[in-house]
């Protein structure tokens, strides 16, 4: 496992609970019509999607399930969560209104959400680039593995091993 993956998910932690923070707010300020939008709880499910069960399995797989969780589950998770960040944030881009017609504070937290979104996904984006190199190598090393240990190279190495022997019993 690459050392830098485990700080990396402690920003992405840290980047959900600002989200959960934001998006509590905004429900909070029920003076708007944003206290009631489906994409603030849309994000408010990403925030809490992230912290309680994508970081946690993503932490925790490589130790518990290393086989399993390399091949298959770490890069579904990782796309999963990377998509649902990047639909998130780009709903609410494109819903709230111009950066000059944001006066008020609960406009100013739905900016900032957009912000912390984005570098969520940005940070989801790094990490299933890996994930997907990950799982192409472990798929290589696999089929290489089964080409080695294949019955034809069995035979081809016993063959070889047999003339060899048959050549040093001749020699002496």
């Amino acid at each position: 496992m690459l050392s830098w993956i485990y700080p990396l998910r402690v920003v992405q932690a840290i980047l959900s609970l600002a989200t959960i923070g934001l998006t509590a707010y905004e429900i909070a300020s029920l003076y708007d019509k944003w206290s009631y939008s489906n994409i603030i709880y849309y994000m408010l499910f990403n925030g809490c999607w992230t912290t309680g069960i994508a970081i946690p399995y993503l932490g925790l797989a490589p130790i518990a399930f290393p086989r399993f969780s390399h091949e298959i589950a770490i890069p579904l998770m990782e796309l999963l969560t990377g998509g649902l960040w990047l639909s998130g944030w780009i709903a609410l881009a494109a819903t709230i209104p111009s950066p000059g017609a944001c006066q008020y504070s609960s406009c100013h937290a739905l900016q900032a959400l957009i912000v912390v979104g984005a570098i969520q996904w940005a940070t989801f984006v790094v990490t299933n680039t890996f994930a997907i190199i990950d799982l192409k190598n472990s798929r290589r090393n696999a089929r290489n593995h089964r080409d080695d240990s294949s019955p034809e190279m069995a035979a081809a190495n016993d063959n070889t091993t047999t003339t060899t022997t048959a050549d040093a019993d001749a020699a002496v």
